[in-house]
């Protein structure tokens, strides 16, 4: 089980040494951690000329470009590209010539029956570059149609088994939520680009969550507008609505952290205009 972080901003961790989770040669800043299962969220920063030999991986990875470019088997990845590497699949080299600045994602063992030919086939996502197609994702699908009017939504990944999602969320300026929300599986974000105000304070780019199952959170709103990567694991994605206390774009700052982290759970300020 991972601890319950609501929310830090990533600015504010330490970088470490990568090899430490198997990834010689870079650094990471751990955003969680499953000691149980091994199961890892990461900041990754590849330094130019870094590569890793392609081999059949135990466990599925979620990569997604912060910064700079990334070949996977030979595909360059530019800045928000995304792709999943299901544990089994065997193409999977990595290098980046320039370097490369990634959220890195990586499960607990994958188990025997997804570990066949056709199950790695069926799990598989290509890359997914965010500049191109369309932003046609369901929100009623997930019990998000509240929020259709004031954003939009891409999905990256529905697990054709476990119905585990990954999915960007795109919000208009000024947008704002009424009620609050609970998910019956657990969900982690990172806040990629804008301004995110809610109930436990105004996140930056930067700021990463993740929740239990059920855990009460919301509702959001964004003076900026907002791009946002949500994971969840343990199922398919459901959400439940409760009513909350009255939405407010100057929350008070009062994160849910674990001990070891609360002398790092400042606010971020905003990027300076001037």
């Amino acid at each position: 089980m991972r601890e319950h972080i609501d929310f830090i901003q990533a600015q504010m961790l330490p970088w470490d040494e990568g090899a430490g989770f198997g990834l010689s040669g870079t650094r990471v800043k751990l955003l969680s951690r499953d000691d149980a299962t091994g199961a890892i969220s990461l900041i990754l920063r590849l330094p130019a000329g870094w590569s890793r030999a392609a081999g059949a991986l135990a466990r599925d990875e979620e990569i997604y470009v912060l910064d700079g470019a990334l070949d996977l088997a030979g595909r360059r990845l530019r800045r928000h590209t995304y792709s999943f590497l299901p544990g089994g699949h065997i193409d999977n080299a990595l290098a980046s010539e320039a370097g490369a600045t990634l959220l890195y994602f990586r499960s607990e063992p994958a188990p025997t029956e997804l570990l066949t030919r056709e199950a790695v086939a069926a799990r598989l996502v290509p890359p997914v570059d965010l500049a191109e197609g369309s932003w046609d994702g369901d929100f009623d699908r997930f019990g998000l149609g509240s929020m259709k009017d004031g954003a939009r939504m891409r999905v990256l990944r529905q697990d054709p088994f476990s119905g585990e999602t990954t999915y960007i969320t795109a919000t208009i300026a000024f947008r704002r939520g009424v009620r609050a929300e609970r998910h019956p599986i657990s969900q982690e974000f990172f806040l990629l680009s804008g301004e995110l105000a809610g109930d436990r304070g105004t996140m930056q780019a930067g700021a990463y969550c993740i929740r239990p199952p059920m855990a009460k959170h919301a509702p959001y709103g964004s003076p900026t507008g907002a791009l946002i990567l949500f994971r969840g694991f343990g199922g398919r994605q459901e959400t439940y609505w409760e009513d909350a206390d009255p939405f407010t774009f100057f929350p008070e700052h009062r994160p849910i952290l674990p001990e070891r982290l609360r002398p790092l759970g400042l606010p971020a300020p905003p990027q300076s205009l001037y």
